[in-house]
């Protein structure tokens, strides 16, 4: 065990300990409400949601309004927290987090937002997630019958936001959600985008005979947003006639108040042709941003992520090359800013025989990655190293996204300028 880990374990074991709870709690009198709050502000989420129902005194130190903004301001500069939605043999799921600051990295479980069922995990943003959960209890639920609810909330506070189902008139083939908030006009925003077949009549019953086809069927896509704090979501239409039939698929990234996903606008030979397809959520409008200049990576397919706030691509060519756009929206500010080689010493074949995933940067500059559905990879780029983040309480399988926590509470994040 290094110093480094030594020092993690003896704060963990004198956070705990009730004597010295005790004694903390004891003495707060003796400070000045401003130092207090200011010491608060630098404190783990957790240990505050434990100080704060523990004690009287905690609670009325953690509801001072002037810790929220204090403490947003602090995790900015920290390491995310990892949120994980663990996918097990059944139809029910579990929400999971983890500390990233520190070496103790425990893996915890969390509890369900308004006893809940969690259904898939839509995505993070301004210390608020946003979960679906199904309408139709498990395991009469199917997709035909109905859309799945919405809740945005805080995990560490508590409190939920409902997000009422959307109308469900056909029979979607594909349900892809995003999840964000815009700087400008202070909203926070859900995106639905559904693919759905639509049975059109090719023939006239009078002229038909006993075999005939009369009806056929076509796919065509559907956009809807809801912001939050209105009662119905809005029908965008269809998907841009210039940006052709893509189809929309996970992962998402949120850059710029815009939401970005991965999307197919043709084809090329035996292989699509992969975009990056925006949707910026003041103006609520589709752009295809330029990609990076590698035309294998665009054949190949590739996933997004936000690295150090900038938009980023990373995919599987020859090597394992993770592209950043130092520039929103500039394409010559594209960057090659990582490139794995499976073959260089210390290098994990295995790991790079499929495209990872990236999560997120660290502080000390290295890249969380997750492989395949089952484990969570850090990368060194000084020491050219990668290295498997043995966790207890990891779930099998899981999706991981990185979080910053907040002490804003989901209903009042609706109404504060963040």
């Amino acid at each position: 065990m290094d110093a480094e880990e030594e020092r993690e374990k003896k704060r963990v074991i004198l956070a705990d300990d009730p004597s010295n709870r005790a004694m903390v709690q004891r003495d707060l009198h003796l400070l000045p409400r401003e130092i207090l709050v200011e010491i608060l502000s630098r404190l783990p989420i957790t240990s505050l949601i434990h100080f704060k129902t523990t004690s009287h005194a905690g609670y009325d130190l953690i509801a001072d309004p002037r810790l929220p903004p204090r403490f947003r301001n602090r995790v900015s500069d920290s390491n995310p927290y990892l949120i994980l939605f663990g996918k097990d043999s059944t139809a029910i799921q579990g929400l999971y987090f983890v500390d990233s600051e520190g070496c103790s990295r425990r893996v915890r479980k969390m509890d369900p937002p308004q006893h809940s069922e969690v259904s898939n995990l839509v995505g993070s943003c301004n210390g608020l997630l946003c979960v679906s959960y199904p309408t139709i209890p498990y395991p009469t639920f199917s997709a035909s019958d109905a859309t799945d609810g919405l809740l945005i909330y805080n995990p560490f506070v508590g409190d939920a936001v409902r997000v009422q189902p959307a109308d469900n008139p056909f029979l979607a083939l594909v349900e892809v959600f995003g999840f964000g908030f815009h700087p400008r006009t202070e909203e926070f925003k859900v995106v639905r985008i559904v693919s759905y077949q639509k049975f059109i009549m090719v023939a006239d019953l009078a002229l038909v005979g006993e075999f005939d086809e009369v009806f056929d069927t076509v796919n065509e896509a559907m956009v809807q947003v809801f912001t939050v704090g209105t009662t119905e979501w809005r029908n965008k239409g269809a998907s841009p006639p210039e940006l052709g039939d893509f189809v929309i698929t996970p992962p998402q990234a949120l850059v710029e108040g815009s939401l970005h996903w991965v999307g197919v606008v043709g084809t090329g030979g035996f292989s699509y042709i992969f975009a990056i397809i925006s949707f910026e959520l003041a103006d609520e409008v589709f752009e295809e941003i330029p990609h990076p200049p590698c035309q294998q990576l665009v054949s190949r397919g590739f996933s997004l992520s936000v690295l150090n706030g900038c938009l980023s691509a990373a995919g599987l060519v020859d090597t394992f090359d993770i592209w950043v756009m130092k520039q929103y929206r500039v394409k010559e500010s594209w960057v090659k800013q990582f490139s794995f080689d499976p073959c260089f010493p210390g290098g994990w074949s295995s790991f790079l025989s499929r495209s990872p995933k990236v999560i997120c940067a660290l502080k000390n500059g290295e890249i969380i990655l997750q492989d395949n559905d089952s484990s969570l990879v850090s990368y060194d780029p000084v020491e050219n190293r990668f290295k498997t983040l043995q966790m207890s309480g990891l779930p099998e399988h899981f999706l991981a996204i990185p979080f910053l926590p907040s002490l804003f509470s989901a209903k009042a994040s609706m109404n504060l300028q963040l």
